[in-house]
């Protein structure tokens, strides 16, 4: 169970809930599904300024942390602002104004559908996903090569070769590139001008000109195609570091300050408590540091820093320590409670990679996930020289069990073992770990395979796939790490001992090389491999294993988790209803855009084996009223045990939004579709993150967030923004979106 600490946004009144409810002419709300009882705003004087700032700037956003303005966030503005001209005109800067860059504007299906292909008709044709970045040094790991399977079939899979140059590839955002001059020049007015904003607005974010300067210490500033970044660290009291204390302050095109991603800290607006006397001193916190890191354990280092900092979320005071050893192979940090010695946190910062990987995996034609085939995938990425790892998770194999012998799974019906002296600790008598091969040649395994490594290649090829078509709206949200080494990483055992697959936020299991440790954790069941196809698993060869809808499901729940920190709780009476959004609503919406990204399957497939789970309630598809699923008959308290059908209440609208389809009784109309799968993606996944930092967390309130990100931060026209507040409505859905919204 996840105990998360979300803090709430400043609550409507009353008075504006009862004109919107009325403005809406939506349906009406069952007492049963929602109290939506606000809470108590923020402090009147804090509340009171930031109503002064909406005044003069309608579009502004705040968010508020222990009483206090937290992040803030406005659109781009046209002008540059007087706060920022005269120091400008001091470094000799442009004080012309621009015009802001947004994000495309919709397509509407009616002249151009929803664009529909199939990435494995032609194994020449080269895959249109983002690559990885490439990344410098290359990890290597201990121990002999795992001998392959005995081939039993026929004929071999066939060999992919991907010579032809991808069609319509996925792309980042053309823009002009600054050169470095230019960002040396701007990077010094960023700060002032911030200063300047700041001073103007004193009583919304509570911080002079002297706090800024002894909190805020300048790191770097980059210049990107929506906005200028300057990134900065945070000292507490003026003198502890904040840990992980990296803030961002974005400014438009014309330098109005339109984002401060978290609170410039002071000690009028949090308190961490002073350490005793007794405390753990540098040299004893290095030399835990040094230990620490078990696959450098015993190297020589260099102490890069030992320094205090101060964690507020935790609200401790800790050691941040960095070593290094001489060879380059060893380069970890780690974080330790100050008055303990306990050891919170350790990281490997070591990047690697290489991009010669062969697999074998399953291709399912036309889409059809009862129908898979074997296809050995060439040139495929991987961070490890001798197993497959990935930039967003890694891969262990189950019965790969070092240690002690394995033993009898009862959770199967069918005759399995499982490592069980590795589960249940971070120190086990047994470890698992990945099948490795020295020459990354993982496409000699096979489902009916006695390694079962099988399921280690078919997975990393779709989770791979899945986590770079999301890679580039992580970014776009600004969520993702500046280096692919300190990406959050999940860990995935295959064939693990369960009747069904699940994620865990925290799982202890005991792994080699202590990869995946401490992280979160996706356990793939280990399927009967005497079973037939269904919507969970493929079967093919004789061997069943997750199919790749499954496994993206369970990897939504780590992106919403581990990335968004979206929770995953459910009480009705408290209007909290993220279970619903985790599990029914992008837990399938998400998964079928990407099948219909890579196998093109249209919104309404000619076979219900073509959509995850469409010919049930989980991921039925809305062409008419028979099919169509509404608040009132999915009411929160009537699915406490059945998150899936409630939460795809909102997935019918989403999968509309996808396809730019409006479906009003027996009529499926066209309308508005995101342009590209990482507007989609920037979408639901905002929404969602919006959703859960609100007081009320149910889908009333992650379709008022839509609503709001259309509104505020797109081009959509007024015509498109009805249409999907009228979608909305369909689904008993519209009732507290915000009327202004709508038009």
């Amino acid at each position: 169970m996840d105990v998360k600490l979300l803090i709430p946004i400043p609550m409507r009144s009353l008075v504006i809930i009862l004109l919107v409810v009325a403005a809406c002419a939506g349906p009406r709300v069952s007492e049963r599904e929602t109290p939506r009882v606000r809470d108590v705003p923020p402090a009147a004087a804090v509340a009171e300024a930031v109503k002064r700032f909406k005044a003069t700037d309608p579009d502004a956003s705040f968010t508020f942390f222990n009483g206090h303005v937290d992040g803030f966030a406005t659109t781009a503005k046209p002008t540059i602002p007087d706060y920022a001209r005269p120091l400008l005109k001091v470094l000799g800067l442009p004080d012309t104004p621009r015009t802001p860059l947004k994000l495309p504007a919709p397509r509407f299906s009616g002249a151009q559908s929803k664009p529909a292909r199939d990435l494995d008709i032609d194994f020449d044709q080269a895959l249109p996903t983002l690559p990885e970045r490439e990344l410098g040094e290359q990890g290597t790991t201990k121990g002999e090569s795992d001998t392959e399977d005995e081939f039993s079939g026929i004929q071999r899979p066939t060999q992919e070769t991907r010579r032809k140059s991808p069609t319509d590839p996925d792309r980042l955002v053309e823009w002009m590139r600054p050169d470095e001059q230019q960002i040396r020049i701007e990077q010094q007015v960023t700060l002032p001008i911030l200063e300047a904003f700041l001073s103007r607005y004193l009583d919304v974010f509570e911080v002079d000109q002297r706090q800024v300067r002894a909190t805020l210490i300048p790191v770097t500033y980059e210049i990107g195609a929506y906005f200028r970044k300057a990134v900065f660290e945070q000292r507490y009291m003026g003198e502890e570091k904040l840990l992980y204390g990296r803030t961002l302050v974005h400014f438009d095109v014309n330098w109005n300050v339109i984002g401060i991603s978290r609170m410039i800290t002071t000690t009028a607006k949090l308190t961490v408590p002073p350490l005793a006397e007794k405390r753990i001193d540098q040299s004893a916190a290095t030399r835990l540091a040094a230990d620490a890191f078990i696959r450098c354990r015993g190297r020589q280092y260099e102490t890069l820093r030992a320094e205090p900092a101060v964690d507020p979320v935790r609200r401790l005071r800790v050691w941040d320590v960095e070593l290094l050893s001489p060879d380059g192979e060893c380069h970890w940090r780690t974080i330790i409670q100050a008055a303990t010695g306990e050891i919170l946190n350790v990281t490997d910062l070591v990047d690697r990679a290489f991009t010669d990987a062969k697999i074998n995996r399953w291709y399912f034609p036309g889409g059809n996930l009862f129908d898979p085939h074997q296809i050995v995938s060439t040139g495929i990425y991987t961070r490890n020289d001798r197993r497959l790892e990935h930039d967003f998770f890694y891969v262990m194999n189950d019965h790969r069990c070092e240690g002690d012998p394995e033993t009898n799974c009862a959770e199967t019906s069918f005759n399995s073992t499982w490592c069980q002296a590795a589960h249940g600790t971070y120190t086990g008598r047994s470890f698992i770990r990945a099948t490795r091969r020295s020459n990354r040649d993982f496409d000699q395994y096979y489902p009916n395979g006695a390694s079962e490594a099988f399921a280690e290649t078919h997975v990393y090829y779709w989770a791979r796939s899945y986590s770079q078509w999301l890679k580039a709206s992580l970014d776009a949200l600004g969520v993702l790490p500046g280096s692919a080494n300190n990406y959050p990483r999940v860990l995935i055992i295959t064939d693990a001992c369960r009747d069904g697959s699940v994620h865990n936020s925290t799982y202890k299991v005991t792994t080699e090389d202590d990869k995946g440790e401490g992280t979160n954790v996706i356990r793939l069941a280990h399927r009967n491999p005497s079973g037939n196809s269904n919507h969970n698993a493929a079967c093919e060869g004789g061997g069943c294993f997750d199919n790749p809808s499954n496994l993206q499901h369970e990897l939504t729940h780590f992106f919403l988790k581990r990335y968004y920190d979206v929770g995953s709780d459910l009480d009705c009476g408290s209007a909290n209803q993220l279970k619903f959004t985790h599990e029914g609503l992008l837990g399938t919406a998400v998964p079928q855009a990407y099948w219909h990204y890579y196998y093109g399957v249209g919104y309404e497939p000619s076979s219900t084996d073509r959509l995850y789970f469409s010919h049930t309630d989980t991921g039925r598809i809305h062409t008419d009223n028979a099919s169509r699923m509404t608040i009132g008959n999915f009411l929160c308290v009537n699915n406490t045990d059945d998150p899936y059908r409630a939460g795809r209440v909102v997935g019918q609208a989403l999968w509309e939004f996808y396809h730019g389809r409006k479906v009003s009784g027996s009529s499926i109309d066209h309308t508005w579709y995101p342009s590209t799968d990482k507007d989609f993606n920037i979408l639901v996944f905002w929404a969602a993150d919006l959703q859960a930092a609100s007081t009320y967390k149910d889908r009333y309130e992650f379709a008022n967030r839509v609503m709001e990100i259309l509104d505020k931060h797109s081009n959509w026209s007024g015509a498109g923004k009805r249409d999907y507040c009228e979608i909305f409505e369909h689904h008993e859905l519209r009732a507290f979106i915000n009327a202004e919204y709508c038009e």
